[in-house]
């Protein structure tokens, strides 16, 4: 494939990092060179396709660590509020009900939404084999995460075992990952299969964590009211189960984290593991305040999601730093713009391919027009999800939205 240069007012590789008047060097799908000024921008490769984009900000695509696109079907479908144990009972009727053909156009219509609002890979959690089948061979770079439970039931395990039991494919855009849902929804006989299978395999795990209190009552003593559906309580925190099973290593997105107990963000930290905040989600919920600043200062990353459009308004990843910067004054731009795409890359086990445009990384881009002229007005409108995307680039190849 031909080199392309692509030239813009402003190139942003990094959260802190601003070029002016420069461009990128394209060839394979990965930055080959970065100019950092007219000057370079002149001598890069002779022979190339050069596209001058004007006076816009070609920027990293965003990284969506954490997001259900089999259910974007069921979008507006489900109600709002706190009654956790209601939705997911209305969920698993309203997903049964549908064509599965229905649930497969839903994930494509995902996937455009995604690339449309400038996100060129995700971490995309599939249960069902919906997500598999109607995203093949989309422009959407993906980590696919088959999702396994046996909600501590011996008869249910052969079969989620069985589920995972090869491996996926290559493909050009879809990498592999493994997603045992929760600690306390899979048994310790899955938890460790899934981290041998991990290891074995070199694929990055996701797992739901600490989302709910309900879940942590019934880990520590048994009580409260999954006990009336899981049974006997292995009586450890979800954090020792992971450890126990070989999971809590990088890299391994810990999903939501929203009651962590005295002690654990120091262990994730030190796990190098990342925990992944879905602020749209956590809002339709009306959940209590997300511990962000417990695990800043303890050193864990946290990266952004959005979940899934059952209980989410939008995809849109520049929402979801928006929101984050309205739930805490004190969340600078650059802080917030990492969280939507590096600490995403580490939690998907892509760093230094995905998040950032450096040498040697995937020419995976959002090109952003902004209403400022100043540079700290350009900073200040991403993060708070205020530019426009006007193209959306995977592997140097427009993927959604027109070249000007």
């Amino acid at each position: 494939m031909r080199a392309l240069i692509l030239a813009a007012r402003w190139l942003r590789p990094a959260p802190a990092r601003w070029v002016e008047g420069g461009g990128l060097l394209v060839h394979g799908g990965r930055v080959v060179r970065i100019a950092a000024s007219p000057a370079g921008l002149r001598r890069l490769a002779r022979g190339a396709r050069r596209l001058d984009l004007g006076d816009v900000v070609i920027a990293p695509g965003f990284v969506n660590a954490h997001a259900h696109l089999e259910l974007s079907a069921l979008s507006g479908a489900l109600p709002r509020g706190s009654d956790f144990a209601g939705w997911i009972r209305r969920l698993l009727e309203l997903r049964a009900a549908r064509p599965a053909a229905d649930l497969e156009e839903g994930a494509r219509a995902g996937a455009r939404r995604c690339l449309e609002t400038g996100t060129t890979c995700v971490g995309d959690v599939d249960s069902t084999g919906v997500a598999e089948r109607g995203l093949a061979g989309h422009a959407l770079r993906r980590v696919h995460f088959r999702e396994v439970l046996d909600a501590q039931e011996r008869s249910r395990t052969h079969a989620a075992r069985r589920r995972i039991a090869r491996a996926l494919p290559r493909r050009a855009r879809r990498m592999e990952g493994l997603a045992a849902h929760a600690p306390f929804s899979a048994s310790r006989e899955l938890l460790a299969t899934v981290g041998r299978l991990s290891r074995a395999r070199h694929a990055p795990i996701s797992v739901h964590w600490s989302e709910t209190r309900e879940e942590l009552e019934w880990l520590q003593d048994g009580s409260g009211p999954l006990a009336r559906l899981l049974g006997a309580s292995p009586r450890r925190s979800g954090l020792d189960l992971l450890e126990e099973a070989g999971i809590l290593r990088a890299p391994l997105a810990l999903v939501h984290g929203n009651h962590p107990q005295p002690g654990e963000p120091a262990r994730i930290a030190r796990a190098g593991a990342v925990v992944v905040h879905c602020p749209g989600s956590h809002a339709w919920f009306e959940r209590a305040p997300f511990p962000l600043e417990s695990y800043r200062r303890a050193g864990v990353p946290v990266a952004l999601g959005t979940d899934s459009l059952a209980s989410n308004e939008d995809l849109d990843l520049g929402r979801e730093m928006r929101l984050s910067m309205e739930c805490f004054p004190g969340l600078g731009p650059l802080t917030a713009w990492a969280m939507a795409t590096e600490s995403g890359a580490k939690a998907l086990g892509l760093e230094g391919r995905a998040g950032s445009l450096e040498v040697g990384s995937w020419a995976d881009l959002a090109v952003h027009r902004c209403d400022a002229t100043a540079l700290r007005g350009r900073i200040e409108e991403l993060a708070w999800g205020a530019s426009r995307v006007e193209s959306t680039w995977v592997g140097g190849r427009l993927a959604a939205g027109e070249i000007p």
